[in-house]
């Protein structure tokens, strides 16, 4: 049958009140690190919810105690090119919300919670997608996956599992919240502290001392002039490389010249650069800086316990190939309009999918990335609506 009749057949039964109760009954599941369950719960709602669409092939792989990836697999008939639906289960926590967190409203148009952009809105469509492929009884030619995995808002060890078993697909949708934009690319990210030792005494007597305090924020300074230099290093894709100091720690008391501060910088950079390179610069900042201030002692070292174990790399999907076009046509087709591709503006488990697996990935999801972690998080029930019609079609487009 050819895809567009499928897909109608497929769209016809189509509840849209379907999708919607299944974002509430997520949001209405807390999945963060500051719950003693983490992301189990959401995890068993899928894997309840995967059954009883009589989707067989499930699987609860837990990493760490109430931490499971879950996976689940419409096999196909091996004649066609697999695809993976991804998504991360965790959140952040509700810092400092405007609105009940867990408790979802639908009004004008939106579902607010925690959750809903970030993403459990993808979560919800992508699986109301394969349920209706499985309702509808119909064999694909590929393997449809879905893949629910932890830990993305903190070191991605869900998606580090997957490369660590080395998961096998052709193509994976990332669903993170892109506005219904294909964003085939987005910078990596590496995570550097910035330890600045000088020499402790009375604050009564601060010339007896060597302030790390002044001299962290002349590091700051110093950075902050270098990120108007990264302006000049355009990407014609992802844009020019950033950086940022998002922590600066240090002393303990007043009346104390502290002997030991730190910094924490976040360095966002493009794919023709290279992780080792952003420590060389870093290096050059400090070592100018050592020349007028003698007196402090400087060391910067990889927070590695704080990100990816195997690199937040980028992520860079050439533009033409069998993914982009399904998107392109999926969406043209549900929306009668043309889709952009763009990038991508954080880091996603994309990158690693595409880099360490070799899956052409791309990045697609109902949302606003300024929704994402705020005060007021809610997500357009339109979009999301149209993301289960996309999911639906593009599903078509690769594995049949």
């Amino acid at each position: 049958m050819d895809n567009n009749l499928l897909r109608e057949k497929i769209m016809a039964p189509f509840d849209e009140k379907e999708v919607v109760d299944i974002l509430c009954a997520m949001i209405f599941i807390p999945s963060h690190k500051q719950v003693e369950w983490q992301e189990n719960r959401l995890a068993e709602y899928i894997y309840d919810f995967l059954k009883m669409e009589r989707i067989e092939d499930i699987e609860l792989d837990f990493i760490q105690e109430n931490r499971p990836n879950i996976i689940a697999r419409l096999p196909g008939t091996g004649e066609g090119p697999s695809l993976m639906l991804n998504g991360h289960l965790d959140t952040i926590p509700p810092y400092n919300m405007i609105i009940p967190a867990y408790n979802p409203v639908v009004k004008d148009g939106h579902i607010f919670g925690r959750g809903s952009v970030d993403m459990k809105g993808s979560l919800a469509a992508m699986l109301l997608a394969m349920a209706l492929i499985k309702r509808t009884g119909i064999d694909l030619k590929g393997d449809l996956f879905f893949t629910g995995v932890i830990d993305q808002e903190q070191r991605s060890l869900g998606t580090v599992k997957l490369v660590e078993d080395n998961f096998k697909t052709d193509y994976a949708i990332v669903g993170e919240p892109t506005n219904l934009e294909i964003c085939r690319a987005h910078k990596g990210m590496e995570w550097m502290k910035i330890i600045v030792k000088g020499k402790s005494a009375h604050g009564s007597t601060p010339e007896k001392g060597a302030n790390p305090i002044y001299h962290a924020c002349r590091i700051a300074s110093e950075i902050e002039k270098f990120n108007k230099e990264l302006e000049q290093k355009e990407d014609e894709v992802v844009g020019h490389p950033t950086i940022n100091v998002g922590v600066i720690r240090g002393g303990d008391d007043p009346n104390i010249v502290p002997n030991v501060c730190w910094l924490e910088v976040d360095r966002r950079y493009v794919p023709d650069e290279k992780s080792e390179d952003l420590y060389e610069e870093m290096q050059r900042i400090v070592t100018r800086l050592k020349a007028v201030y003698p007196q402090y002692k400087t060391e910067i070292v990889a927070m590695d316990d704080r990100v990816c174990p195997i690199k937040n790399t980028p992520l860079y999907t050439p533009v033409n190939n069998k993914l982009i076009e399904a998107l392109e046509k999926s969406f043209l087709e549900v929306t009668g309009k043309s889709s952009t591709v763009t990038s991508f503006r954080g880091w996603s488990d994309a990158a690693l999918l595409d880099r360490k697996l070799g899956i052409t990935s791309v990045v697609f999801g109902p949302g606003l990335s300024e929704k994402c972690h705020a005060a007021d998080e809610s997500l357009k029930i339109a979009d999301l609506i149209q993301a289960v019609k996309i999911y639906v079609a593009v599903i078509l487009e690769i594995c049949n």
